[in-house]
Order: C-alpha cells, then structure tokens, then sequence
C-alpha cells in the first residue's frame, strides 16, 4: 500500500475518533443553540487545521516536494474516511442515544428567542430527518464529502510543491 494512502488512511481514522468525541460534545449541548454553534465552528477549524498538519507531513515525507495530485489524493481518502464516521455517529446520536435531541434543541432555541426576541427559532426537525433517513444520510454524506474534499483540494494546492525544472 503506497504511503500516501496508508497516512490518508491513518488520518481518516485518527480524525474520525475525534470527529466523534467533537460530536458527542456538540450534541450534548442540544439545550444550548449558540454552544452547538460555536463547537460546530472550532471543530471544524480543528479538523482543517489537522488536514494541513497532514498534507506538511507528507510534503516532509517527500523531500518537500509533492504534487498536487497526491496531496489531493491523500487528503481525499481522509475526508471520505472521516466524513463516514461523523455520518454514522450522528444516525446512532439521533437515533438511538438522544432519540428527543430535536425537542431539546427547540427547547433551548424557544428559550434564547424569549431572552432575547432578535434570534431566530431554526427548524431542527429537518436535522431528525437528514441523520436518520436513509436517502437523507447518503445525500448528508456526498454534500459532507463535496464540502470537506473542497477544502482538501484547496490544501492540496496551497500545500503543493512541484520539483524544480532543470534548464
């Protein structure tokens, strides 16, 4: 198996395990909007932040040269890897751990919006449907690998350096 792959690998899994501890706290606040919010945002930016440690170490790997394509092609692996935990950890949160996480998450919005009329009540049923549905999870999991495997592309090609051209 080429290195690449195996690091993709390793990385996948690696940043799947802590997706899931990530999700465990997010969905443990579902009283608390604006927490659901704020750990959505830190721990994505953890998980980006992890993407570019890895396409450094692989450049390292490389002699500080590597082209676009593996980076890409390592960086993909892991988006697919991890996309498929954070996937199948919030069908068994929704579905079997806190079956009521929509009411709770009404209930905590209902209570922001009476502290503070200016914030909007979100419709978080649909959220039940998209982590429970069959055709729903596939579709939340092919949106989840276009938006994260952008981002890997876009690391891909910060990241890259292609070896130098003799004249």
């Amino acid at each position: 198996m080429s290195k690449n792959i195996n690091t993709g690998i390793k990385f996948g899994l690696g940043i799947g395990l802590l997706y899931v501890v990530l999700l465990f706290l997010r969905w443990g606040n579902a009283a608390k909007p604006f927490n659901i919010g704020i750990i959505a945002i830190a721990s994505y930016l953890l998980i980006i932040g992890i993407l570019f440690w890895e396409a450094t170490l692989l450049k390292k790997k490389n002699g500080g040269f590597i082209s676009m394509k593996q980076l890409f092609q390592t960086l993909f692996i892991t988006v697919l890897i991890f996309e498929l935990f954070y996937t199948i950890y919030n069908f068994i949160h929704f579905k079997y751990i806190d079956p009521n996480i929509i009411a709770k998450m009404q209930a905590g919005a209902a209570e922001a919006h009476k502290n503070n009329p200016n914030t909007t009540i979100a419709n978080y049923s649909i959220l039940m449907q998209q982590y429970t549905q069959p055709l729903k999870i596939l579709q939340s999991y092919i949106s989840s690998i276009a938006v994260s495997g952008s981002i890997a592309a876009l690391i891909a090609f910060i990241m890259k350096k292609n070896t130098t051209v003799a004249n």
